[in-house]
């Protein structure tokens, strides 16, 4: 999604600057209604989040069921919790910790020994932390009994069965393949008829006279431009089209919004990138509220569990405008598609806020890509020996000193009990249970009095802790940036080969950097055959058989400005809105023709509108410059036998 908007983003600014008055006026059209075009813009990611509630005679892997939706139910329930002793959310515990660091910062600028005594029965605030932290832990890795392994097992065939798309899924008694009302919206959008729901989202938005419903249509018509031409290039560096390594694909999309974003937000920049932002802390989710939506993740955590709607945030009218356009092109194809419906779309939408709001809020996990930095009189901080908690950008090294207690201190000074059961919630947090257990029970115990300070030594201990919380949420980042749910950080795009050493069944050497940026021309080798869905395989290229006959992803190695806005056109010279037969317009000999950037693309065809714009393949399936094709029968087979559709 983050490459989408940052499409949006330089397009805007093409638009502002043109000399053509009527183009400038789009620029406007689109800074005036920011947000409906950034909606606009996300595309057909709106269709990862349909339907959000499952039919009541829908399961899993039947139609109308979507299990990228199921998965990040898991992440939010753990994540917001429902208040219970064996599931208190970690957002809360994160929300109490932060809350009660901030407090004591307080306390230690201003050396107020009366508030640091007022303070001490924080202890058992922090003995609950502990004691919520625990349940977290146990909710996500089970308690070690065969009866309880938490959530990876499910988490585990979600990922890798449950989400294998449609087209390819193996049939019981033999096959592989099912029609596209088992397809989720996602997969549908960017495979049938792409061009004329384009087409009829803008016309009909020209007809209504709604500059907001103009806006939103061109965020689409840009997000469409940018994967009919920019997919492709994706595929190569994943080594096949997303239906086929349909999670490396969304490993190697966090990287490529990582690096997209940062190019679109302050311009080209050579490695290592230090200016560029992270998108931890962009506040994405904002820039696609529409007026008038008002959405509170903690309640639609809630309402996600329980199964209710997530609300209303799309004006009536503009649901009618988008479930028109849906019908007009694709009514007459009955049931034989995913259903949509004002109550589908308005979830979808709250969905895709929700899960832009946990990726790229600082107030859900935060940004822990810079670890905090001890005042001098601290000393230095030995080096971090703990292999499970990977340092900066994972190279496992640098980090915190444990927190220390002044030794002129008076053992029973309230400083000594913050400080001790800090120590405990670290530890819990470390996995050091006995450890963990002993000092917040003598954290309790020393509670009741409180003495002299030294103030310094209190700051610096406030600033070890805070390490440690750097840590241990860097690592819990790591996890999920590895899991395809959160972006990279920033110093990963300049980094060929990342350390991380969490879990014996992960690797500990992650392909990253160009690895996951860089476009790779190959004429053989692609694509590779659907993924088994065993086993942490998505970090490294993918391997195995082709899926015959081989075809052509990339004609040059560039990056992703290749396919966002680079005027020397690395990635071919054919526009996307160019009309062109069936499978693709042929360039050199039998070589598919390239695209231009989509900026290019998109500023030609706003320059000179045409009608009837291809339906070209969105995902980059079977390579460059496909339009809409279908597996005859919906059967899959290798050699595939593919046929276009109507």
């Amino acid at each position: 999604m983050a490459t989408k908007l940052a499409a949006l983003q330089l397009l805007r600014e093409r638009l502002l600057a043109a000399a053509d008055p009527q183009l400038a006026a789009l620029g406007n059209l689109i800074t005036t209604h920011a947000r409906y075009a950034n909606f606009g813009a996300l595309g057909t990611a709106i269709g990862d989040f349909a339907p959000v509630r499952l039919p009541a005679s829908g399961t899993l892997g039947t139609a109308g069921a979507n299990p990228y939706i199921a998965l990040w139910k898991l992440v939010f329930n753990v994540f917001g919790g429902d208040g219970t002793a064996t599931n208190p959310g970690l957002k809360p515990v994160l929300d109490r910790i932060r809350d009660l660091l901030d407090r004591l910062d307080t306390v230690a600028a201003a050396e107020d020994l009366d508030a640091l005594q007022a303070m001490s029965g924080e202890v058992d605030t922090l003995n609950q932390i502990a004691t919520d932290l625990s349940a977290i832990l146990v909710a996500i890795k089970g308690d070690g009994t065969p009866s309880n392994l938490g959530i990876v097992p499910q988490v585990a065939d979600l990922i890798g069965t449950r989400m294998m798309p449609a087209a390819v899924r193996p049939r019981v008694g033999g096959g592989a393949g099912f029609p596209p009302r088992f397809w989720t919206l996602r997969e549908f959008l960017s495979q049938r008829r792409t061009g004329r729901f384009a087409q009829r989202l803008w016309e009909s938005a020209h007809a209504s006279g709604r500059d907001e419903f103009k806006a939103y249509a061109l965020g689409w018509l840009s997000s469409w431009s940018l994967s009919a031409g920019g997919a492709s290039a994706v595929a190569s560096i994943v080594g096949a089209p997303y239906r086929n390594q349909w999670w490396r694909s969304r490993f190697v999309g966090n990287y490529i919004d990582l690096w997209s974003y940062g190019y679109a937000k302050v311009g080209p920049r050579p490695k290592p990138y230090t200016d560029w932002p992270n998108l931890c802390a962009q506040k994405l989710h904002e820039q696609v509220a529409v007026p008038g939506a008002t959405f509170d993740p903690d309640h639609m955590m809630q309402d996600l569990r329980l199964g209710n709607a997530l609300g209303t945030g799309l004006p009536a009218d503009f649901v009618s405008y988008w479930l028109d356009a849906y019908e007009h092109v694709y009514g007459d194809l009955g049931m034989d598609r995913p259903q949509m419906d004002a109550d589908r779309l308005q979830d979808a939408y709250a969905m895709a806020w929700l899960v832009l709001w946990f990726q790229t809020s600082p107030q859900t996990l935060g940004c822990n890509a810079v670890a905090p930095v001890a005042p001098t009189d601290c000393g230095g901080a030995p080096p971090w020996t703990n292999p499970a908690v990977p340092g900066d950008a994972g190279g496992s090294t640098g980090g915190p000193p444990p927190p220390e207690i002044d030794k002129k201190v008076k053992p029973a000074n309230v400083v000594c009990a913050v400080l001790l059961a800090i120590l405990g919630i670290v530890a819990l947090c470390f996995g050091g249970w006995v450890a963990g257990g002993a000092a917040i029970a003598g954290a309790i115990a020393l509670a009741a009095s409180a003495g002299t300070i030294d103030w310094d030594k209190f700051r610096c201990s406030l600033v070890w802790y805070r390490l440690y919380m750097y840590n241990g949420l860097r690592a819990l980042h790591d996890v999920m940036s590895l899991g395809g749910l959160v972006h990279p950080y920033t110093p990963e795009l300049s980094t060929d080969d990342t350390v991380v050493q969490l879990l014996s069944a992960i690797p500990t050497h992650i392909r990253t950097g160009d690895n996951t940026v860089l476009t790779r021309p190959s004429r053989e080798g692609y694509p590779v055959l659907p993924w088994n869905g065993m086993g942490f395989s998505w970090f490294d290229d993918a391997s195995g058989a082709m899926e015959q006959p081989g075809t052509q992803p990339a004609l040059a190695a560039a990056y992703p400005s290749g396919f966002l806005d680079d005027p020397a056109n690395p990635l071919g010279s054919r526009s996307p809105f160019d009309a062109s037969p069936w499978p693709f317009a042929p360039g050199m000999g039998n070589d598919p023709a390239g695209f231009i950037n989509t900026v290019d693309a998109m500023l030609a065809w706003l320059g000179a509108p045409t009608s009837d714009l291809p339906d070209h393949d969105l995902d980059g399936d079977r390579g460059l410059g496909f339009q809409n094709w279908h597996f005859v029968t919906d059967d899959w087979t290798n050699p595939v036998n593919i046929e276009p559709s109507t």
